[in-house]
C-alpha cells in the first residue's frame, strides 16, 4: 500500500469534521452554552497557549506530561492547554480576583493531550464545562452536578447516573499514614480498584495501625446509596467533615430532584492530584466511559495569587457524540429550507426571518436544478416566475 506524502495526511489524534458531523457537534455546542448561560454562566475564552510553567501549575505527573509543548523563537517553552480549569484559575487569580463573589464561568472548546486516541477522545478534543469561583459550600457543590444533568438532559442524554466521592476524606483518611509516595500511589491504586486482598497485604506490610487498617479495610465497601455515608468511619474530624459535607450535597440535590441518579463510591480517587473536595463522574447508558467529570479545587487559585475555593465540571463532547448517534437522538442537519433559482426580496426576506435558502448559481435547467434540490435534501423549489415547488420527503436525498 502506497501512503499519501505528509501535505495530504492529518496527525494522529485529529480529524476532519464537515457537513452533517460538523452541525451535530455545532448543535451540541450551542445547545451547552445556551444551557449554561440559563443558569447565570458567562464566558470565558483563554488562549489556545500559554507559558508552559502556567499551565503546568497543580497539574497532576499524568496531565503534565501529555501536555503538546513547543518553543518560541525566544526559547521560552509554551503548551497548548489540556483543560479549560487551569488557564481559568489564572485569569481569575492574576485579574479577577477582587470581584464580587462568586464569579460563573463557561468554556467550550478544543483542548490538546498527547495520548494514545480512544474512543471519543482524539489528541485534539472538544470539552464544554463550568467553573463556580468563590464558594466552598455544599450549595455550589449541588448546583455544579445539577447544571452538569441538566446539560445532559438538554442535550438529549437522560440515561445516565452520576458517581460521587470526596477526596477530603481520603486525604484526611490517609494523611497520618507517613508514606512514601510509591507506597501512598499503591494504597490508593488498591482502593480505587476495590481490590481488598492486595489493600490488606499493603497495610500489613506498611506497618499501619489498628484503627487505619479497618477503616482502610471498609473503603472497597462504601459503594452504593446514601447509607453509605452512615456506614463510613472517621478517623479525624475532617474525615467527619467530609461525609458531612456529601449529606448536605445530597438534601441539596435532592430538592433540583436529581439525587436518585447518585451513586456514592468513597474508594473513588482518580484526580486527587487536582481536586481537594468532592469529586464526580457521569455515565450513560451503553458506553463504558464517562461523559462528564469535575470536583472542588481549592488549592488551585492560590498558585496565581489569593486563596479562593473553586468547583467545575467538563463534557467530552465527542463522547456525548457518540452516545447520542447511537441513539439516533442528534437532528442538527445542513439541508436548505429552499432552493431559489434565482435571488430576489423574496429571498433576502426569507433569510432575514431565519430560513435557510440557497440560490442557484450555476444557471441549472429545471431537471438539474430539482435534482440538485433532492440532493441536498430541500424542501422547496422557488422558481424564476413566482411558482413554488414541494418536495416530498422521500424525494430527498
Amino acid at each position: 500500500m502506497i501512503s499519501q506524502p505528509l501535505d495530504k495526511q492529518l496527525p494522529h489524534g485529529v480529524a476532519d469534521l464537515f457537513f452533517n458531523d460538523a452541525a451535530r457537534k455545532r448543535a451540541v455546542e450551542r445547545t451547552l452554552a445556551d444551557t449554561f448561560a440559563r443558569w447565570g454562566y458567562s464566558e470565558i475564552i483563554p488562549p489556545t497557549f500559554e507559558y508552559y510553567e502556567s499551565l503546568a501549575a497543580e497539574a497532576g505527573p499524568q496531565l503534565r506530561e501529555e501536555m503538546y509543548r513547543f518553543f518560541d523563537r525566544d526559547g521560552r517553552t509554551l503548551a497548548l492547554r489540556a483543560d479549560f480549569t487551569i488557564p481559568t484559575a489564572r485569569i481569575v487569580g492574576t485579574k479577577l480576583y477582587d470581584r464580587a463573589m462568586p464569579l460563573r464561568f463557561y468554556a467550550i472548546g478544543s483542548v490538546f493531550r498527547y495520548e494514545e486516541p480512544q474512543a471519543g477522545m482524539r489528541r485534539e478534543f472538544t470539552q464544554g464545562g463550568i467553573e463556580l469561583i468563590g464558594a466552598a459550600t455544599a450549595d455550589a457543590d449541588a448546583e455544579t452536578i445539577a447544571l452538569a444533568m441538566t446539560a445532559l438532559r438538554a442535550i438529549g442524554l437522560a440515561d445516565f447516573r452520576f458517581t460521587l466521592s470526596n477526596a477530603a476524606y481520603l486525604l484526611a483518611t490517609t494523611r497520618d499514614l507517613g508514606l512514601n509516595d510509591a507506597d501512598d500511589s499503591a494504597l490508593h491504586d488498591a482502593i480505587r480498584r476495590k481490590n481488598s486482598p492486595a489493600l490488606k497485604r499493603l497495610s500489613d506490610s506498611l506497618n499501619i495501625d489498628a484503627t487505619h487498617k479497618r477503616v482502610l479495610a471498609q473503603l472497597p465497601t462504601l459503594y452504593g446509596s446514601s447509607d453509605v455515608l452512615n456506614r463510613a468511619e472517621c478517623v479525624n474530624d475532617d474525615a467527619r467533615a467530609a461525609i458531612e459535607h456529601l449529606h448536605d450535597v445530597l438534601a441539596r440535590l435532592k430538592q433540583f430532584g436529581f439525587a436518585d441518579l447518585v451513586t456514592l463510591d468513597l474508594a473513588e480517587n482518580r484526580g486527587m492530584e487536582y481536586y481537594t473536595g468532592m469529586m464526580f463522574e457521569g455515565f450513560v447508558h451503553g458506553l463504558g466511559f464517562a461523559v462528564v467529570s469535575g470536583g472542588r479545587y481549592d488549592n488551585l487559585i492560590n498558585h496565581f495569587g489569593p486563596s479562593i475555593p473553586a468547583v467545575g465540571f467538563a463534557i467530552g463532547i465527542e463522547r456525548v457524540l457518540i452516545a447520542l448517534r447511537s441513539r439516533g437522538a442528534i437532528k442538527a442537519t445542513i439541508a436548505p429550507d429552499v432552493i431559489a433559482q434565482e435571488y430576489g426580496t423574496k429571498v433576502e426576506l426569507a433569510r432575514a426571518e431565519g430560513r435557510i435558502i440557497e440560490t442557484d448559481i450555476l444557471n441549472r435547467n429545471e431537471n438539474d436544478l430539482r435534482e440538485y434540490a433532492r440532493i441536498r435534501g430541500a424542501g422547496e423549489i422557488w422558481w424564476r416566475d413566482g411558482q413554488k415547488e414541494l418536495l416530498d420527503a422521500d424525494e430527498r436525498g
